[in-house]
C-alpha cells in the first residue's frame, strides 16, 4: 500500500473530523445562526430560525460523536502508519469514514424531525 496514499485518505478523514468537531458545541449552544454556508440544511432546518436550532440542538451528541468517531480512527491509523502498517491504517481510516458519514447522515435525519416538529406545532 502506497503511504502517500494512506496520508491523503486520512487528510480527507481529518476535514470531516474537524467539521463536526467545529459544529457539534456550536449546535448545542445555539451558536451557530440560520445560514445557507454552513449547518444541517434541509428545507425544515431552513424554514426559520426556531426550526434550525431546534434541529441542530437535536443533532449536536451525533456531531460529537462523528467527531470522536474520526479522531479515534486518525489516531489509529497514525499509530499504523508509523509502525508501517499502510493496509491497516487505510482500513482503519475507511472504518472512521464509514462510522463518521453514518452518523452525519443520521444526525441530519435527526435535526430535520426535530425542525419538522417545530414547524407542525407552529413554533418556527
Amino acid at each position: 500500500m502506497d503511504p502517500a496514499g494512506v496520508i491523503a485518505f486520512m487528510f480527507g478523514l481529518l476535514s470531516i473530523t474537524l467539521v463536526a468537531a467545529f459544529l457539534a458545541p456550536m449546535a448545542r449552544d445555539r451558536k451557530l445562526a440560520r445560514n445557507t454556508a454552513i449547518g444541517i440544511k434541509t428545507r425544515h432546518t431552513l424554514a426559520s430560525d426556531d426550526a434550525w436550532f431546534a434541529g441542530h440542538q437535536q443533532a449536536a451528541p451525533l456531531l460529537a460523536v462523528a467527531s470522536w468517531a474520526g479522531w479515534a480512527a486518525l489516531a489509529s491509523a497514525a499509530v499504523l502508519c508509523l509502525l508501517g502498517q499502510f493496509g491497516f491504517a487505510f482500513a482503519a481510516t475507511g472504518a472512521g469514514y464509514l462510522a463518521a458519514i453514518a452518523l452525519l447522515v443520521i444526525s441530519t435525519a435527526t435535526a430535520n424531525k426535530a425542525a419538522r416538529s417545530i414547524q407542525a406545532a407552529g413554533l418556527g
